[in-house]
């Protein structure tokens, strides 16, 4: 991290605390008066760390400390206009009688659609895992027809180097039956 950003960094927090360490001098004006070292180093009757009553108003015109909307004791209800009036979903209804919870109007059944996604997703997960299941499985079998044909060409290749050895052998006392006579 280079200087410049270090800087960025506590630039902002030596303002907040100057400016809440000069106001708080300022408040109590007997301690300022006696000794203006001791209140800029306590910071007067408050310590800078304590927040002040005033602390969102700003020192300049370009500060950008301070929040976008003013301070509320609430929070603000969000999209809350958007939102037409009236019950979520209507439901037949009879005086005098229960209204059953699963028997809601045609076409208001809650998360239908969301259902509907949920269902096809897993239908979907399924299917491609079955997919991946059978190409597995070909893998598997394609990967085992490879190893008994290598095991068979290893025992032709031994047999025919047997048979080539015995015949080296024949061919070679031949020729000492042939050397010797």
């Amino acid at each position: 991290m280079g200087f410049g950003a270090i800087r960025s960094i506590l630039r902002p927090l030596s303002r907040t605390l100057v400016s809440r360490v000069s106001a708080s001098c300022s408040s109590t004006p007997a301690i300022s008066a006696a000794k203006p070292e001791l209140c800029s180093f306590l910071g007067g009757s408050r310590l800078p760390w304590i927040p002040m009553a005033n602390h969102f108003h700003s020192l300049s015109l370009t500060d950008t400390r301070l929040p976008k909307r003013r301070p509320m004791t609430h929070p603000k209800k969000k999209r809350f206009k958007l939102k037409p009036p009236g019950p979520y979903a209507y439901v037949q209804y009879t005086p005098g009688e229960p209204i059953a919870s699963n028997n809601p109007n045609k076409g208001s059944v809650k998360r239908r659609n969301a259902k509907k996604r949920i269902g096809q997703r897993r239908a979907f997960i399924l299917s491609e895992k079955k997919k991946r299941q059978a190409l597995v499985q070909e893998a598997k079998r394609k990967k085992r027809i490879k190893e008994v044909e290598r095991k068979m060409a290893k025992v032709a290749r031994e047999r025919a180097w047997e048979e080539r050895l015995a015949e080296l052998q024949r061919l070679e006392e031949e020729k000492k039956k042939s050397m010797s006579s």
